[in-house]
């Protein structure tokens, strides 16, 4: 079996720590450590869940020799301290996304863990939607055509948690990198317009990149996100040369429009972020490999930092 230690259980750390908890009562982990800089949030949570040890600094976690492996999912700009500290310890670790500030950071993150031998992973659970997972098979076998463009929206009012990065690296990240997966295309170039309309972060922004395939075929990619709109919408849509079909994020179900009409597949639905975490739990284990290797996600972030550029230089950038 294996132990598992979580850094950080407030805002999106909570719902780690459920899900670890429900991987502990199945019996897919067998010893459960939690740090947080809060008592009072360490002992809320004592209370509900099977936790066998909570800390309030990262170093004890980190040295419970009951812990093989972490779950980071502290503010971004300690993602990269946080993260050597397991890796120096040879503990594999899944950093929540955006990974971390810069590539730079990754890189070494990256480079690090490789000499030690240990597993790294990047906190990307979109790609265990199962609308996402139905989507991917369907342009693998080619059934809805060759892709002609793809266009994304994320909205909703500005969230509760306390935030460390701006909107593309929160929001953004997810549909950069759902393109890449679902179609194998690559971002090449990005022209962007956003702004702080309401606090001192890029809130919004409207973000056109031109992605590329290995051949050549250039791909127009649109992605809408913003804090500052009521309404909250997660939608990714992509238009083919047999059809179109819309994946409904908060839901996770799909709609394929063609010359048969509209149809509604029956997609068994799982939740994304226990598949992730099951994923990352039995990659440490040895009995299956990680869905998500850390050195993708570079592409994804890079992304984002020539986006934030866009939008801070007044033009497009290319890769």
């Amino acid at each position: 079996m294996v132990g598992i230690g979580l850094i950080g259980v407030g805002g999106w750390g909570r719902n780690h720590l459920r899900v670890l908890a429900t991987l502990k009562a199945l019996n897919e982990i067998d010893y459960l450590a939690v740090a947080d800089i809060s008592k009072e949030t360490l002992n809320h949570y004592k209370r509900i869940y099977a936790i066998d040890a909570a800390y309030t600094t990262v170093k004890e976690l980190v040295d419970d020799e009951g812990v093989d492996a972490g779950i980071i999912a502290s503010p971004t700009p300690l993602h990269f301290q946080h993260a050597t500290l397991f890796i120096e310890k040879g503990k594999h670790v899944l950093v929540e996304k955006p990974f971390t500030t810069d590539v730079k950071e990754a890189e070494m993150l990256i480079e690090m863990a490789d000499k030690e031998g240990v597993l790294i992973t990047v906190g990307l659970l979109l790609r265990f939607s199962p609308a996402v997972e139905f989507a991917k098979r369907l342009f693998e076998r080619s059934e809805l055509g060759e892709v002609l463009s793809v266009s994304a929206k994320r909205t909703s009012k500005w969230p509760s948690r306390k935030l460390d990065v701006e909107i593309i690296r929160d929001l953004a990240i997810h549909d950069i990198d759902l393109v890449r997966y679902i179609t194998g295309y690559e971002p090449r170039k990005v022209l962007a317009y956003g702004g702080a309309s309401s606090h001192n972060l890029i809130d919004y922004a409207s973000l056109l990149y031109i992605y590329e395939n290995s051949e050549g075929k250039k791909l127009p990619v649109s992605i809408e996100v913003s804090w500052i709109t009521p309404y909250k919408v997660r939608r990714f849509e992509i238009t083919a040369t047999k059809g179109m079909i819309s994946l409904d994020l908060l839901s996770h179900k799909v709609e394929i429009a063609d010359e048969d009409g509209v149809k509604y597949p029956s997609i068994k639905y799982k939740e994304p972020l226990m598949e992730q975490d099951l994923n990352f739990v039995r990659a440490v284990r040895g009995v299956e490999p990680l869905k998500i290797p850390a050195r993708e996600v570079i592409i994804s972030l890079r992304a984002c930092i020539k986006a934030i550029e866009s939008i801070e230089k007044g033009k497009s950038i290319e890769f």
